[in-house]
């Protein structure tokens, strides 16, 4: 069968879920029209991982929108994939159902190596050269990602921005010792992940956190300019505390903050500050290229399958 050259691909993370339109693959990545909906799936789950109602419900109104989306753009294959939430969540096949109900295909369920090797294909596209780590900071996890032309060694952390929030941080705003025993910890954490797939002269950050504090900091959200964009550890830290001194209601009128993660850039924050402390690394170079895009290519190139239900070996290479 003909590989796909126009697909679109669904990504049901932790805490959004985006959709990409693929017209053509370029050098950097995919070429076509994104869009995220913050669903908060990974929102008020029971500690077994069990998906809350309500987050089911935000998932298929989001559904809805994007299966309209699709239908007008007219795609030679559809494919969703399902991240961190889905896979820790014993009922997934509520996921699936809807998933199936909305978009009349199954969900492809990714394994933490597999979602690590899409990011860095993703990301290393957008940034050809030496070895690099790339962190991709999700709502339920964290993947770190360490190589050259090709990802050479991977580890999944159950620390995402989410998870992070409704362990550490629940106080409005986040109290100060709490987040120090969140820095704490996620610091043993990241000390042992990057012993496992070492560190890198050049640090990339992707998805949602990375790209809301690039845009913090640029003071509005223009996806040219987050792109590339440099954040240094130090003015890292001063957005992050900044943040941390507000609470939600006035943290979601910050320019640049998307109101929706509001809620959570705080832990997302300190986790990108762990990784950073880790890799012994002062700046971060953020990314628009990312999971999607690697995902996109491997649909495009066929070597990822564009029927089935689910996607759980790890990919090529083992953390």
């Amino acid at each position: 069968m003909t590989a796909p050259r126009r697909p679109a691909i669904i990504d049901v993370g932790s805490n959004s879920t985006r959709l990409l339109l693929v017209e053509g693959m370029d050098p950097d990545g995919a070429r076509g029209a994104r869009t995220t909906t913050i669903t908060g799936l990974r929102r008020g789950a029971a500690p077994d991982g069990r998906l809350a109602d309500a987050a089911l419900g935000r998932l298929d109104a989001a559904l809805v929108e994007i299966a309209e989306r699709i239908d007008r753009f007219g795609p030679d294959v559809v494919v969703p994939v399902g991240t961190s939430a889905v896979r820790d969540a014993p009922d997934r096949g509520r996921v699936e159902d809807l998933i199936r109900s909305r978009l009349g295909v199954g969900l492809h369920v990714v394994a933490g190596e597999q979602e690590a090797e899409f990011a860095f294909r993703g990301a290393r596209a957008a940034h050809p050269g030496g070895r690099v780590l790339v962190v991709d900071i999700g709502g339920g996890s964290t993947e770190l990602i360490a190589g050259g032309a090709q990802p050479a060694a991977a580890v999944s952390l159950q620390r995402g921005a989410v998870r992070c929030t409704e362990g550490f941080l629940r106080d409005d705003p986040p109290d100060p010792a709490a987040r120090a025993r969140l820095a704490v910890s996620l610091d043993e954490d990241m000390a042992s992940a990057l012993e496992r797939v070492g560190r890198a002269p050049a640090v990339i950050g992707v998805a949602g956190t990375f790209t809301t504090l690039a845009a913090v900091d640029i003071g509005h959200y223009d996806p040219a300019l987050v792109h590339d964009h440099v954040l240094t550890v130090d003015r890292l830290r001063a957005i992050v505390d900044r943040l941390a001194s507000l609470p939600v209601a006035e943290r979601r009128e910050v320019p640049g903050l998307e109101p929706a993660r509001a809620p959570y850039i705080v832990a997302g924050g300190e986790i990108a500050l762990a990784a950073l402390r880790a890799a012994a690394s002062g700046e971060v170079i953020v990314s628009e290229r990312d999971l999607l895009d690697g995902i996109a290519a491997a649909v495009v190139d066929g070597a990822f399958p564009a029927h089935g239900d689910a996607v759980s070996e790890p990919g090529s290479f083992r953390s």
